[in-house]
């Protein structure tokens, strides 16, 4: 029987598209291109691997600049649109589709993807993210890169303020536990919303290192959609958004946090022990 994260996400597989579309949607997934394109290997056989890929956005977007891509979800009803959307763009031949909860990669080999990406954040809507860090890497090969995205929780503090309950917000401050509020009560399940330093150690920990953590996204935006009117504004912005989102000081802002990491060698992390 589908878990409540499947059963939300099954509901929204029609509209998510629709969801993240417009202006701002454009501006913020072209600062997460521009941040993946960084770390892309030359090599196109390296396998890649798009976990909590939704209808597909960014697995398919690898798939069209020539590597083979698995595309990872739980909800199956996600992946049968990630699925048509590969047929209708041609990439069927360079997709592969598993479903499966990012806790639990076991279905994939070992060793063996060089590059991962897990946006939309997964990681914060997963039951335990130490176990979908440790499955990670034991997908991973030596050496390969994983870009991950995460809620950040200096975010949730407003919502909590206008809770109004100061054990709540006690307790989300220490712990960064809260729960998806969809709007139907059995569709809710918990989430969690990471702090920088905090996304860091998970990793850390784990038989990664940390190669870059931006935030994601700095300017206010999304408040501000009226900004991105301007086409020669936009230009403008990306380049003032990329010089502030590295930077501790003004990460804060953010709404997300976005990480880099590569896997360290075998016998360095928690899954070896």
């Amino acid at each position: 029987m589908p878990n409540r994260n499947q059963r939300y996400h099954d509901r929204v597989s029609g509209r998510y598209d629709q969801i993240y579309r417009g202006a701002f949607w454009d501006f913020h997934d072209e600062i997460t291109w521009r941040h993946l394109k960084r770390f892309l290997p030359t090599d196109l056989t390296v396998p890649m691997l798009d976990l909590g890929c939704g209808t597909g956005k960014w697995g398919l977007r690898l798939a069209k600049s020539g590597f083979h891509v698995t595309l990872l979800d739980l909800s199956l009803k996600m992946l049968e649109r990630a699925r048509k959307k590969a047929e209708e763009a041609g990439l069927a031949e360079r997709t592969a589709i598993v479903q499966a909860d990012i806790v639990d990669l076991s279905e994939l080999p070992r060793d063996h993807f060089g590059y991962a990406v897990a946006l939309g954040d997964p990681l914060s809507l997963c039951s335990e993210p130490r176990q979908a860090v440790d499955a990670l890497r034991r997908v991973m090969c030596p050496g390969g890169i994983a870009i991950l995205s995460a809620d950040h929780r200096c975010a949730g503090l407003d919502f909590y303020f206008e809770e109004g309950s100061l054990e709540k917000l006690e307790a989300f401050v220490k712990t960064g536990r809260t729960v998806w509020l969809a709007k139907d009560p059995s569709e809710r399940f918990p989430a969690k919303m990471f702090l920088a330093a905090e996304l860091r150690q998970l990793f850390e920990k784990r038989g990664f290192e940390v190669v870059d953590l931006i935030g994601k996204l700095v300017l206010p935006l999304r408040k501000h959609p009226s900004w991105l009117d301007e086409r020669r504004q936009v230009a403008r912005l990306i380049k003032l958004e990329s010089s502030l989102h590295r930077d501790p000081t003004w990460m804060g802002r953010a709404s997300h946090l976005q990480i880099v990491v590569r896997r360290l060698e075998s016998g360095s992390g928690a899954d070896d022990r």
